[in-house]
């Protein structure tokens, strides 16, 4: 089913029934919620943001606003909502592993993925410290080889050399693991 039909099929006599939305997707939203801030929020503010998640979904609709993927929507306001709180807290990530991960079109799909990406980031703190800040400066921050290297005061070769090791271990230990 495409989500824009999903959308749809939550519309009555031209209202949005708000009701069976809160009810299909609160358990969505936790999970995006929870995956996002781990233990960093009180379950009362991770309430708010979804109630406040559906509350801009509410408000959107009553403007026109054209919602192409409701999950995909729901889950991208959730998500900023709780990047707004966890800065409001002073809380700092480096790691946002979900960031690319909304555009699923079903939740089965988002789920299986979910699990994937949670096994990776397992994999990623089993690291040595030195492979974890490697990883999260190419892949999260962007940082180019010779950036890194230049940062760590290690050769570019080493940078490359562990990346290549690093990425090979985590395939292999994913392959063993079923995934």
């Amino acid at each position: 089913m495409k989500e824009k039909k999903e959308l749809e099929n939550y519309i009555i006599d031209e209202e949005l029934d708000l009701d069976r939305i809160v009810d299909d997707y609160t358990p969505y939203l936790r999970k995006v919620i929870q995956n996002m801030v781990n233990n960093n929020l009180s379950e009362e503010d991770k309430e708010e943001i979804i109630i406040d998640t559906f509350f801009i979904l509410w408000k959107r609709y009553k403007e026109n606003y054209y919602i192409s993927s409701l999950s995909s929507y729901m889950a991208g306001i959730a998500r900023n909502l709780a990047k707004e709180k966890l800065k409001s807290y002073k809380y700092t990530f480096d790691i946002e592993p979900y960031e690319n991960l909304i555009e699923c079109s079903n939740l089965n799909s988002y789920f299986q993925e979910i699990e994937e990406i949670d096994e990776i980031y397992k994999r990623i703190k089993g690291l040595k410290p030195i492979d974890t800040k490697i990883i999260n400066m190419f892949y999260y921050s962007a940082k180019s080889v010779k950036d890194i290297a230049k940062e760590l005061k290690i050769s570019e070769v080493n940078v490359k050399t562990r990346l290549h090791r690093i990425r090979r271990k985590i395939r292999q230990e994913l392959k063993n693991g079923g995934f």
